[in-house]
């Protein structure tokens, strides 16, 4: 009789439109009680009863925000069989409470709704495992015929977002307790637009980043510096975004994804997540450029942006930004996967293809990626290279792909910093690709783009740039097909790596571009047969160098092993690093002149370093032909005028041009 009273009250409660609004002081405890009641009745008939007026209840689903409703509601039936497990009962055992808790879920319920009940089902089991095996089966193949029904009709009209929703939300939290049966049985080119609409267009998601710019709307001037407000509305809208349940689940929600795009059969359900996924990059992209926010450096935060805005309100709109990127970065991970694996995801109509939509995508959202760090995270380096390797297998999409992300005005470096980071990108592409595209492309594309960020003395936030730019044009140089175009940019470029450093390049830097210059213009690369004294030229410009360079130690903040070190010093070391990249005859001739420069280092230490780096240079990093005529110098007097000094006057050193 009590259960009975029970019953009767929780019934009449659910009856009332609006009694589980959480807003309400008794809210919460209408879906406590639910829980309670449906746990402990013991008559079938009562227990189904209870499970379809939970599920069409005025009292839950009359409420303004149906998603935490249904949420809810699925807490109510998984602490419901949770329950009935601890306390089976001798009435009425678990598994006929469980078929009459199921038949709950009739015809008079919508299909979408099934899932909350069913998928709870299966989760309480996942946590316990205590199931009978015919009812467990029956339940997984009710809850995989439920889901793609749901999915025939999230296809047609009429199917709200709500409910798209709710079905990606709840198989979220339930797939991992299927079977692998019954995962093979769900319709996974349906289920990937659904889920893919559910992250990044419901209001509940993502919403294609049209959150962003009502942020300008409340950024005030105060003493010079930005301020956000925290009781701004802007912001008290990204604070309950951010705690919305689609939100707070979305890694669940990716990894969903990247298993139906696992097992996805039909290619254009993939092309048509891809081109969703990049319109929103480019929609965020373009929402972010309209907030002043967007204008500042995180170098420059501190002076730019007010002290409370700092700590309270930029770091939220930063972390949800950051959950885009991540959720991105998980279902592209699943997907180069695939394309990895299978053939017909990776041939030469479709592999290119997805490539270039993957490195657009990631074009749109490095606004984001910038601030986390050169690096980034491991997920999203596979994704970025893996795509990468596959694009360079098809040059003529390469080159188009570079032509669309290259920078539309050439030869400037733009005023907004949105538009900068976007340069940053296509440089840091360019590294990759260069050597695959045609001279033509790195003539009229790539080397007026980089052009203006080669120049030394740019502001700091632009030293990522000018470090790029000259790996491209190593690049460049480096690449077999553009022997004629390296050759008639490397005088220019010489020019450009002597000026920057050490202003501008570390000595890390300058010595790495250096040797880069010689192999390249050593055999048997192309350009040594285009110009053969070219490695003679770039000796004989650093010894001019060396001669003007200064003798004291760089300025703090060069690289570590430069610690120490005088401008001179380090051009001296170039010349030793670049002799295992010369000619054989040319090394010989350079060998003299390179211990005359190492002996008239003043510095003690620094000629001790210097000495020791010559030494492990001819003692163990040239090849065969290189380290038989070292010996023979070393025996020669090479020895002597390394070690003991004994070496002619510096003018030995003749040009050659």
């Amino acid at each position: 009789m009590v259960a009975d009273r029970r019953l009767d009250n929780i019934l009449r409660i659910l009856l009332q439109p609006g009694a589980a609004d959480p807003n309400r002081p008794e809210g919460s405890r209408v879906y406590a009680s639910a829980a309670t009641v449906l746990a402990t009745l013991t008559n079938p008939l009562n227990v189904s009863l209870l499970s379809t007026q939970i599920l069409v209840s005025p009292a839950i689903w009359q409420t303004p925000d149906g998603l935490r409703a249904a949420l809810r509601t699925f807490g109510v039936f998984q602490s419901a069989v949770l329950g009935k497990i601890e306390s089976p009962g001798v009435i009425l055992g678990v598994e006929d409470w469980l078929n009459a808790l199921v038949r709950g879920a009739n015809q008079n319920v919508p299909r979408w709704k099934h899932l909350l009940l069913l998928g709870a089902v299966l989760s309480a089991d996942q946590e316990r495992s205590h199931l009978p095996r015919l009812t467990r089966k029956s339940v997984e193949e009710a809850y995989v015929r439920a889901v793609n029904l749901s999915l025939v009709q999230a296809s047609g009209d009429g199917y709200e977002d709500l409910e798209a929703d709710v079905l990606s939300l709840v198989l979220s939290h339930a797939i991992g307790c299927l079977s692998r049966k019954a995962k093979a049985q769900i319709n996974y080119d349906a289920l990937l637009p659904a889920v893919v609409k559910s992250i990044y267009f419901s209001k509940e998601g993502f919403q294609s980043g049209y959150f962003l710019p009502t942020i300008d709307h409340d950024i005030v001037v105060t003493d010079g510096k930005l301020a956000w407000p925290s009781k701004s509305n802007s912001f008290l809208e990204l604070q309950e975004r951010s705690a919305r349940p689609l939100f707070v689940s979305m890694s669940g929600l990716a990894k969903l994804a990247g298993c139906a795009i696992q097992e996805a059969h039909d290619v254009r359900a993939v092309h048509a997540l891809l081109d969703s996924i990049q319109k929103v990059s480019n929609t965020m992209a373009a929402q972010w450029k309209t907030n002043r926010l967007s204008e500042i450096p995180m170098s420059k935060e501190e002076e730019m942006v007010e002290a409370e805005s700092l700590k309270a309100t930029v770091p939220v709109v930063w972390q949800i930004l950051k959950t885009v990127l991540f959720t991105t970065t998980i279902i592209l991970q699943a997907l180069t996967a695939r394309v990895i694996q299978n053939p017909v995801f990776c041939n030469k109509e479709n592999g290119p293809i997805i490539a270039s939509r993957i490195l657009h995508t990631l074009h749109g959202f490095y606004f984001i990626t910038s601030r986390m760090g050169p690096g980034g995270f491991s997920s999203y380096n596979f994704v970025y290279y893996a795509a990468i390797d596959v694009l360079s297998s098809y040059p003529k999409q390469a080159e188009k792909f570079l032509s669309d992300v290259a920078p539309k005005q050439v030869g400037r470096i733009p005023p907004s910093l949105a538009d900068r980071l976007r340069d940053l990108y296509f440089l840091n592409v360019c590294e990759q690709i260069v050597p695959v595209v045609s001279p033509k492309v790195n003539e009229e594309i790539v080397i007026p783009a980089l052009s203006a960020y080669l120049v030394p003395g740019l502001e700091q936030t632009l030293q990522p740039h000018f470090e790029a730019a000259h790996s491209v044009m190593l690049a460049i140089l480096a690449s077999p097909t553009s022997a004629e175009i390296g050759a008639t940019i490397m005088p220019f470029y010489v020019d450009a790596v002597f000026k920057a450093f050490p202003t501008s390049l570390s000595a890390r830097q300058f010595r790495l571009a250096f040797c880069t210059l010689v192999g390249e213009a050593s055999p048997p690369q192309p350009i040594s047969s285009l110009h053969p004294h070219m490695v003679d030229v770039l000796l004989e410009i650093l010894c001019e160098k060396i001669s003007t360079a200064t003798t004291t130690s760089l300025a703090a903040g060069v690289d570590e092993e430069a610690v120490g070190l005088s401008e001179k010093d380090v051009c001296i070391l170039a010349l030793i690093n670049s002799l295992p990249l010369m000619e054989v005859k040319v090394m010989l001739r350079w060998l003299d002149p390179a211990a005359r420069l190492l002996n008239s280092v003043d510095d003690v230490n620094s000629r001790q370093r210097i000495k020791e780096r010559f030494w492990d240079v001819l003692s163990g990093e040239l090849d065969v032909s290189r380290a038989e005529v070292a010996v023979r110098w070393w025996g020669n007097g090479g020895r002597d005028k390394v070690v003991l000094g004994k070496v002619d006057d510096l003018e030995g050193i003749r040009p050659r041009l």
